[in-house]
């Protein structure tokens, strides 16, 4: 004799569907950490001109760096655990407003800002593409990196070479610090030649940045 199978109704597999998709997704986000923007990070840029050198600060650096879960960021610890190439597979989008770069003199800004074209463009902007640690990393020592990533600045994108470190901070913080030099004109921004007194001040093409950027993993967070 033929017995039916029994039905199975829409809302139980609607309930183990919705199941395995949390499973899915908690397993997902164990696979990889992800630190964020804590207070206390630094930006600064500093150039020439015809007169004087000149420099601009800020204090916001917002995004996030994303690692695998098996890569140790611990400083005080020799290598890199869960590198063993020394290769890491990170992702990091970070974002410092155009306008948050100040100076001593609010005349400056306004000319740099226009030069930038913040008002279109209002964000300068960092992803990386490759993390490879530099060298040998000995305990209680910055870790040192050579990062590769695209810089976008006045809506222009180009690839840029980094040295970073990081290093221990307080409160389970890191501090991610880094330097590189580039062109104004690489990102159509035309140096500032603004008009002073009786002739006009000549910027000088290339400027300096630098940033110590605090970041957090969650449990350092709280």
């Amino acid at each position: 004799m033929f017995t039916p199978a029994p039905l199975v109704s829409f809302r139980s597999l609607a309930g183990a569907a919705l199941v395995l998709g949390l499973g899915a997704a908690t397993c997902q986000a164990a696979d990889t950490v992800k630190y964020t923007t804590k207070f206390g990070s630094k930006v600064g840029i500093t150039g020439t001109s015809t007169i004087h050198e000149w420099a601009m600060d800020g204090q916001i650096i917002q995004g996030f760096l994303e690692i695998p879960a098996g890569v140790i960021l611990d400083p005080a610890q020799a290598g890199l655990a869960g590198a063993a190439d020394g290769k890491v597979a990170a992702k990091v989008e970070t974002m410092i407003p155009v306008r948050s770069l100040k100076s001593t003199h609010t005349g400056m800004d306004d000319v740099m800002q226009q030069a930038m074209n913040a008002e279109n463009f209002p964000k300068i902007q960092f992803f990386l593409s490759e993390m490879t640690l530099h060298g040998t990393h000995a305990a209680g020592k910055p870790i040192e990196f050579d990062t590769k990533g695209e810089l976008v600045v006045n809506g222009t994108t180009n690839k840029i070479a980094m040295p970073v470190s990081i290093e221990a901070a307080d409160k389970g913080k890191l501090k991610v610090i880094g330097k590189t030099t580039v062109k104004m004109t690489d990102y159509k921004v035309k140096p500032p030649a603004p008009k002073i007194g009786l002739g006009f001040v000549t910027t000088g093409d290339e400027v300096k940045v630098s940033f110590e950027w605090l970041i957090a993993p969650p449990a350092a967070a709280k």
